[in-house]
């Protein structure tokens, strides 16, 4: 479990000092450099990040003579021989903290390490952290004082079945620390969280946690004459009494917000929506509101790497606004806050995940604490981002008991957190010889959308019966496909009747819509409020083994690992242009 470790929101607006760069490391299989042979911590371990005191002293590391990797960025793109590695790898920087700033309340805050890390400051352990996604921030007051100090950071992407996500998964299991890492200086008093969004109701919302000596907060937004100190409720909630213009997909209003709290102070750029359900449809701001989506990994558009910063945002949302998208979902664990805060300035829709993927220990109580501590820090970051109406809590998990009632408590906490969203889970469904599909997951009770990954016309059923399919659920929600489509190498081609050609998989996307057109809730024709083909991008996957055509690359995507468009990305963004056409 998290020891030692906070979440810390608007990090990206705060006054920071940047560790990114090259850092040392030292590549530990057995994980030597902690545990002793006796299965004891090692206590002259590579953490203590010793050098000889004399001739005759045996130390036997060099974070020196080492080799370096880039921070922020992945281990097995970076050096061929780490491409497969599962393990531990010590990453070292020597850190000085210029003499001004050595005595201020200061924080080290780590984006993303994938997956279990702990952090050391000068051979002292002062944290570890569970969760290869989510931010998580360490303070370091009064460790860092005037001169030179020993950063390290064990980084462990070993996949075990007590962890999130666990021991299979189609996606790269990328190790590093793969987002930014800073120092983050903040006054004696400072807002640990201050978000504000708009309910469903159209009340805008917020609260504010404050770390420290109590300090009134006061809030300006200039553009709405908001220029005063917030009243908190007991849960450190409140309440405007505004009414802004809408943030629209398409039409991305953002307003100038600025929090200020003793000597602490936060600017943001936040929009105001409302979304909510109406029966069978999803309703943004009042509007019906079909969703047009695409599906995301966190990979970059070239180069199959991890992304990571704003360039590759913006890269792999200039693909997804060419296909002509209003939503994305960014799947299958939480992404770089960049890619929320671009898709706020774009005015695309988001959904949001917890890796909870395939086989999780459902029955284990540790488990669903670290879901749980994953789940706050991705909605603790993201909660002020218009863009983002879903928060979902898994991916094709098994039905059954232990697996409903983790996910429901994960569901719980989620709307406790933040009310003001929808919550969902993208359902695992084996379609019957019918064509008259009825989903009946008893989580459809628990989600406010029935999302469906379905694969008809590739990993069952024929081709010819997917426009005729009939979709429904006893649930009376809204109902969107969170994945479909098929794989094709770019470049492959030949007859839709040969499989793995663009043409295959340009038939596949045909006969779904064809079918997705006789089931939309918005035309009243049946419950599909949406849809998020699978993939935008092909994609690193080690299951992926078929030579010549995948060659360690999910082929779904519709366009090539390095950013080649495929037949199906123009069909998909006829589609789309024709839907939004007829608005």
């Amino acid at each position: 479990m998290n020891v030692g470790t906070v979440t810390l929101s608007n990090v990206l607006q705060r006054d920071r000092l940047s560790l990114d760069g090259d850092w040392n490391v030292i590549v530990d299989p057995y994980e030597m450099g902690y545990i002793g042979i006796l299965e004891q911590r090692n206590d002259r371990g590579f953490f203590r990040d010793h050098t000889p005191r004399h001739p005759g002293d045996r130390v036997e590391y060099d974070f020196d003579a080492s080799p370096t990797l880039t921070v922020p960025g992945d281990w097995n793109t970076q050096d061929e021989r780490l491409h497969y590695y599962e393990g531990t790898v010590w990453y070292r920087r020597k850190i000085s903290v210029p003499a001004d700033r050595a005595s201020q309340r200061m924080y080290l805050h780590i984006g993303a390490a994938n997956h279990t890390s702990r952090v050391f400051v000068d051979g002292d352990e002062i944290a570890t952290h569970a969760g290869g996604f989510g931010p998580f921030a360490v303070e370091v007051t009064g460790r860092l004082g005037p001169g030179e100090h020993s950063l390290v950071i064990q980084v462990d992407n070993r996949r075990e079945r007590d962890r999130i996500p666990a021991m299979r998964s189609d996606w790269w299991n990328f190790g590093g620390l793969t987002r930014s890492v800073d120092l983050v200086f903040v006054p004696n008093t400072f807002m640990r969280h201050a978000w504000i969004t708009m309910a469903p109701d159209g009340r805008v919302v917020g609260g504010v946690e404050l770390d420290g000596p109590p300090e009134p907060v006061r809030l300006q937004i200039p553009e709405l004459g908001v220029d005063d100190v917030v009243e908190l409720d007991s849960d450190g909630r409140f309440e405007l009494d505004v009414t802004p213009e809408r943030w629209h997909p398409g039409a991305p209003r953002l307003y100038d917000v600025r929090w200020a709290c003793a000597d602490d102070q936060i600017d943001d750029r936040v929009g105001f929506r409302t979304v909510e359900t109406d029966g069978e449809r999803i309703v943004v701001n009042g509007e019906t509101t079909f969703l047009r989506g695409i599906s995301m990994h966190a990979e970059a558009l070239s180069g199959g790497r991890r992304s990571h910063g704003a360039d590759d945002a913006a890269a792999l949302f200039d693909v997804a606004e060419e296909l002509g998208v209003n939503f994305v979902r960014l799947a299958h664990y939480q992404h770089d806050e960049h890619m929320v805060r671009e898709a706020d300035r774009r005015g695309i829709l988001t959904w949001c995940e917890l890796p909870v993927y395939w086989g999780i220990a459902f029955d284990q109580q540790h488990v669903l604490d670290n879901a749980l501590e994953q789940l706050e820090e991705l909605i603790t970051r993201d909660r002020s981002r218009a863009s983002t109406i879903f928060w979902s809590m898994a991916n094709e998990t098994l039905p059954g008991p232990e697996r409903n009632a983790f996910l429901t408590a994960l569901a719980d906490r989620a709307r406790l957190l933040d009310p003001t969203r929808l919550v969902s889970a993208a359902l695992l469904t084996l379609p019957t010889a019918d064509e008259d599909q009825h989903v009946d997951d008893q989580l459809g009770e628990v989600v406010d959308v029935v999302a469906i990954n379905q694969y008809l016309g590739w990993y069952y059923g024929q081709r010819d019966t997917i426009p005729t399919t009939r979709w429904s659920t006893p649930f009376g929600k809204p109902v969107i496909f969170t994945e479909m489509g098929a794989g094709a190498k770019h470049g492959h081609h030949g007859t839709d009747a040969e499989i793995w050609t663009e043409e295959f998989q340009a038939a596949i996307y045909a006969a779904q819509i064809e079918m997705i057109e006789a089931n939309r809730s918005d035309t009243g024709r049946g419950a599909v409020a949406g849809l998020s083909p699978w993939i935008l991008k092909d994609f690193r996957a080690p299951v992926r083994v078929l030579p010549v055509i995948q060659d360690g690359y999910n082929r779904k995507g519709l366009v090539s690992e390095e950013g080649e468009r495929k037949l199906a990305f123009e069909v998909l963004r006829r589609f789309y242009a024709d839907i939004e056409s007829r608005i």
